[in-house]
């Protein structure tokens, strides 16, 4: 199967990076959504996102109206992608709603057509059952932003067929993504489950008046963060090892990790003093005070665009 045509169900912040992506690798995207005001702050969104994907060479010079050109709006579901080679559902974490687009897009689209839902927790096995060609639907997580992010997840549901896994994976591969396949269905995708281990802690730091949530943040992306980017924890913790390794590691250094892990946060939900301190902390942070929302998203993808450059070396 070759794939021509996307459509993105949704133009949230998820969407709408999705769209940025397809158009700028060049394919005609359909942008879905029921609000008219929705696809109307996407649109804009993802021509200021073009032109900084331009600016910072992802894309070929002077390529960023082109891209803009290939993606068309509409509101009718069934319109958006009844052409559609693949589709990417970005709607709302709610099983009911999911399953309920996943059935109109089911009925609405060629049965060759991959239909993938973005979610990040809920489970695929549980949203294909409404459709009659469960075989070709399949979680497909990004990382935010979409169109700079390299990491996707993709997960497969119950009746996922391995065509439409392989057929994901290649797809992804060749928009220049770091594709990791999920075996197993767990609430969240492998990267966010992680992710949501070291907030926890980072919480119960700030919590207990260990730290600022300034420097907690600074601990992570100025230390492990760092070293993350480029190895990850297992291969982190190898080369911690010196000569031995993993194997000195574990052996010489592996109790003092097992004392952290006694004293690490247990709990699991957030007290009103936690959310509290969250929200005061960074307000009290020095760029959250320095900058605008927007502001801080620009610099953050700045910073994104020239780290990737050095870490994979080639357009993405």
């Amino acid at each position: 199967m070759v794939i021509r045509n996307v459509a993105c169900v949704g133009a949230g912040l998820i969407g709408s990076g999705w769209a940025t992506l397809f158009a700028g690798k060049g394919f005609a995207v359909t942008l879905q959504d029921l609000k008219r005001d929705a696809l109307r702050r996407a649109i804009k969104e993802i021509r200021r996102n073009l032109e900084f994907l331009a600016k910072k060479g992802f894309l070929e010079e002077n390529a960023s109206e082109d891209s803009f050109k290939r993606i068309e709006i509409t509101m009718d579901l069934k319109k958006a992608v009844e052409d559609a080679d693949y589709v990417q559902e970005s709607v709302s974490e709610i099983y009911e709603v999911k399953k309920e687009v996943f059935k109109e897009i089911d009925a609405a689209t060629s049965a060759h057509a991959i239909l993938a839902s973005s979610t990040s927790t809920l489970k695929m096995s549980v949203i294909q059952k409404v459709t009659r060609h469960p075989g070709r639907c399949i979680v497909v997580h990004p990382w935010n932003p979409p169109y700079l992010m390299p990491l996707v997840e993709v997960i497969p549901g119950e009746e996922t067929s391995p065509e439409t896994v392989e057929k994901t994976r290649r797809f992804m591969k060749s928009l220049g993504k770091v594709v990791v396949i999920q075996k197993k269905e767990v609430p969240g995708t492998i990267g966010n489950r992680l992710a949501a281990a070291l907030w926890r802690e980072a919480i119960d730091l700030v919590d207990k008046g260990v730290a600022e949530l300034e420097d907690v943040d600074k601990a992570v992306s100025a230390g492990p963060g760092l070293r993350w980017a480029i190895l990850g924890p297992h291969l982190s913790y190898h080369l911690g090892g010196g000569n031995g390794g993993i194997e000195h590691y574990l052996q010489h250094l592996g109790p003092a990790m097992e004392s952290r892990w006694k004293s690490l946060a247990k709990w699991t939900s957030l007290s009103s003093s936690m959310k509290k301190r969250i929200i005061e902390g960074i307000k009290r942070s020095e760029r959250a005070r320095k900058k605008s929302l927007e502001e801080l998203i620009r610099w953050r993808d700045e910073k994104l665009g020239n780290l990737l450059k050095v870490l994979y070396e080639e357009k993405m």
